[in-house]
């Protein structure tokens, strides 16, 4: 069976059923921060919804790309309406698997890029023809850096850590310069998710942190649903 991740055998399925609650939560915060743009016209709130829709694409694609590789009936089902393209030894199988994959890092890397753009200091930066051509660069970095993770998952968990230490960064700042009690929880959890990443780079060592670090992902997507929750509801 084609794996890209190393994976703990028994906890098949229970990571289908964290990135599902973790689903339901990414769209619910993209909901809530739809609200707070439509309330406040601020486009940074846009552009934080828009990032979660991302999140909630990638978190899709893993749910089915993983759900195949897990379940023999869900299998059989894709490599019956793979064969007619794929032949009888379904030479391109994993080709499919690793389109999954990709569209699942390209997403979240995205995501990653779309929040660290919007953390920083000035919001008008996206008017400007030389920030755009910064971001233009970006995106072909994550759409190579995506290619190459589908061989080195490693490098998709080592460039997600670089992004989220710099929008931790980006919200520390922000809650020093606020005070504001909202800023510590959107710090802390992004912090939660960065943590959880550093174990993922090093489940290769000990496969329990995937369990750790899919455990603290959900934990900072919780927190992040509450502050924004907490927002609409004043």
């Amino acid at each position: 069976m084609f794996r890209l991740f190393f994976t703990p055998g028994w906890f098949n399925g229970f990571d289908l059923l964290f990135d599902s609650i973790g689903l339901v939560v990414a769209l619910l915060i993209a909901a809530y921060s739809w609200r707070i743009y439509r309330l406040n016209n601020e486009n940074r709130f846009l552009y934080f919804s828009l990032a979660f829709i991302l999140v909630s694409i990638s978190l899709s694609f893993k749910i089915f790309t993983s759900g195949v590789l897990y379940f023999f009936p869900v299998r059989e089902t894709v490599a019956h309406v793979l064969r007619p393209a794929a032949g009888q030894g379904l030479r391109y199988s994993a080709l499919f698997y690793r389109a999954g994959f990709f569209f699942q890092m390209a997403s979240m890397l995205g995501a990653w890029l779309l929040i660290f753009l919007i953390s920083q200091k000035s919001r008008a930066r996206l008017t400007q023809f030389y920030e755009l051509s910064q971001i233009g660069l970006f995106v072909y970095l994550v759409l190579l850096i995506s290619v190459i993770s589908n061989f080195e998952y490693v490098v998709f968990y080592l460039t997600s850590l670089v992004l989220l230490s710099l929008i931790v960064l980006n919200y520390y700042k922000n809650y020093i310069n606020s005070k504001n009690k909202n800023a510590l929880r959107v710090m802390s959890a992004f912090f939660f998710i960065l943590i959880g990443h550093l174990f993922l780079v090093f489940m290769s060592v000990n496969n329990g942190f995937y369990v750790a670090g899919e455990m603290l992902m959900l934990l900072g997507f919780l927190l992040l649903l509450y502050t924004y929750r907490t927002i609409v509801k004043r």
